[in-house]
């Protein structure tokens, strides 16, 4: 069910662009638009979802958001505005939790240095406090004081993404991004690191914003749901409401769990075809793969509100004929 306390996330027209200089000695540098007009807001003690492809720009928008990539438009969180002269101030607001654990450790460092390092990047406390709030992390994400004075090298994948996410909250942290945190761990040591994020997030007060290519995960986590395709938001709304009557074909695409758009069989009784249309200059994003597009669809939709069938709840959806039956 929708949150509706205190929009602590605001973005805002966020566009990001890379330069592609192709593959040949004579080809002609471009620029490629990875994010494109992306705007969404985040209430206080909500946990929003962002699902899509591999390649769609969500991976972006969470590396936009926590400064590490140039980008425009803009970006608050508890009011602050993001710029290179705050990043630091700014990033005592934002912090995150990646896919691979292992890699986000320092493998000579223990995990209450790890624990503690947030903390004295910001001068926050002494060491004996530094040490006492380490601990209580550590109990906090179901490990107990024990593993303070162990190496990453000693943990298992799940105990080592339980420091990442007690690293993460030691700054008491506004906004959290999870960036597929769970994609990378086995099925029973993800289920369980989900079970964790709700339970931390029931006991302490921040928003999170969940990256994620699985929708039935998000759905599971999350209070909301915005569906990102080629960098922009085609679908948003609240999580039961965008599971049980999805009105963009790519959401009902996702919900299907089709592999692959080639597989021309799986697809047939789906309404998607093998056959691709070329993309238009201009037109709406998903044009060349959605079996109900009309000559309507060459120009490019808004995001605009339309109620869910047989939900009562609203959609933001950028669709030119949202509405289909849910039957698939």
């Amino acid at each position: 069910m929708e949150k509706k306390s205190e929009e602590i996330v605001e973005i805002s027209h966020v566009t990001n662009r890379y330069r592609d200089s192709g593959s040949g000695i004579f080809s002609k540098t471009k620029m490629t638009r990875v994010l494109n007009d992306v705007s969404l807001t985040i209430h206080r003690d909500e946990i929003f979802g962002l699902v899509g492809e591999s390649g769609c720009g969500k991976s972006t928008l969470g590396k936009a958001v926590l400064g590490l990539i140039p980008f425009e438009g803009t970006i608050r969180v508890s009011g602050m505005e993001y710029s290179r002269r705050n990043r630091t101030e700014f990033s005592s607001c934002v912090q995150a939790v990646f896919q691979d654990p292992l890699s986000s450790l320092n493998p000579r460092r223990t995990i209450a240095a790890t624990l503690e390092e947030p903390l004295l990047v910001h001068g926050i406390g002494t060491k004996e406090s530094r040490r006492q709030k380490a601990i209580e992390m550590l109990e906090l994400v179901g490990l107990d004081a024990s593993y303070a004075d162990r190496l990453p090298r000693e943990l298992s994948g799940g105990q080592r993404q339980r420091v990442c996410i007690g690293a993460a909250l030691m700054i008491d942290p506004e906004l959290v991004i999870a960036d597929e945190a769970t994609s990378a761990l086995d099925v029973s040591v993800g289920a369980q690191i989900l079970n964790l994020f709700q339970e931390i997030h029931d006991k302490k007060e921040f928003a999170m914003l969940f990256i994620s290519h699985n929708l039935n995960v998000v759905y599971y986590l999350c209070d909301r749901i915005a569906v990102m395709y080629r960098g922009c938001i085609v679908e948003q709304g609240d999580a039961e409401s965008l599971y049980n009557a999805p009105l963009h074909p790519y959401t009902r695409m996702l919900l299907s769990a089709i592999p692959e758009i080639e597989q021309a069989d799986e697809l047939a009784g789906y309404g998607f075809t093998e056959t691709r249309r070329e993309s238009a200059a201009g037109a709406c994003d998903f044009y060349h793969r959605c079996p109900y597009a009309t000559e309507a669809c060459k120009k490019r939709p808004e995001l605009e509100s339309v109620i869910a069938p047989g939900q009562g709840r609203e959609h933001l959806v950028r669709c030119w004929n949202p509405v289909r039956d849910q039957e698939g």
